[in-house]
């Protein structure tokens, strides 16, 4: 049986960024995912060229019911912090509207950097590899994968949530979650785009492809001002993406083109 200090299941960027932490710090780290490429998510972002921070992230930016958190984890690591582990690795960047920062090479750059900082000083990764079960045995667990067991002192869930189910996305943290007890809240989508279910989708589906900046409001919360899509299904864009976090069914959005 594999033996390691630390599991860590999912190798998008916070499992990636989590390995190669523990592993600086002498850890003899395994980062499991059952996709067959790592990152696929930081793959897709901004069209390829990866938007991988905002110059205004601040925790008033962050939905959640302990807005502590947010405060604590950028007081801990800032976006300046990453910005200067791109430079260390030769990667460049620059901004966008609304503090957006986009790297000036391809995202697999930023992929091939998180891999370095996991590889560099021991840490291991294992992808095409499922697990079936998280067993606590006294004070440590095995991992029971597709590629054997494991046996380890510290699992990190690192799996994501729901969203984008194309590229590998499950619902396998909030399954680990009600295993060990921990209360899982409802969940929605949020940061996603609007569909049209209605006769609005063929109404402005001529419209696909045009983009436009808007006031979007919803009932509850912020307005945001910055462009909206349409798509050949409904309306995406930074501003509808934004306002998705706030909308609940039934309730309106007020679109301000002017």
């Amino acid at each position: 049986m594999d033996q390691v200090d630390a599991v860590i299941i999912g190798a998008g960027a916070a499992g990636l960024f989590c390995g190669a932490r523990a592993a600086q710090r002498g850890q003899s780290v395994l980062v499991l995912d059952h996709s067959a490429k790592p990152g696929e998510k930081i793959r897709i972002s901004g069209g390829g060229r990866c938007n991988f921070t905002n110059l205004e992230t601040d925790p008033k930016c962050f939905l959640s019911e302990n807005p502590h958190f947010a405060k604590s984890a950028l007081a801990r690591y800032s976006p300046w912090d990453f910005c200067t582990l791109m430079a260390e690795h030769g990667l460049s960047w620059h901004e966008k509207t609304l503090g957006q920062l986009f790297c000036d090479q391809k995202s697999g750059a930023v992929i091939q950097m998180l891999l370095t900082e996991l590889e560099r000083p021991g840490g291991r990764l294992s992808l095409n590899t499922s697990v079936q079960a998280i067993e606590p045995i006294n004070d440590s667990f095995v991992v029971r994968t597709s590629n054997g067991p494991i046996q380890t002192n510290r699992v990190v869930i690192a799996t994501g949530g729901l969203s984008i189910p194309k590229i590998g996305a499950t619902g396998f943290a909030y399954d680990i979650a009600k295993q060990f007890g921990h209360e899982v809240l409802p969940t929605r989508p949020a940061l996603v785009p609007l569909t049209f279910t209605d006769d609005y989708k063929e109404a402005f589906s001529s419209l696909s492809g045009v983009a436009l900046p808007v006031e979007a409001r919803a009932e509850a919360g912020p307005s945001f001002v910055e462009n909206m899509l349409f798509t050949h299904r409904g309306l995406s864009g930074p501003s509808v993406l934004q306002i998705s976090s706030y909308w609940h069914p039934s309730e309106t959005i007020k679109f301000d083109l002017m």
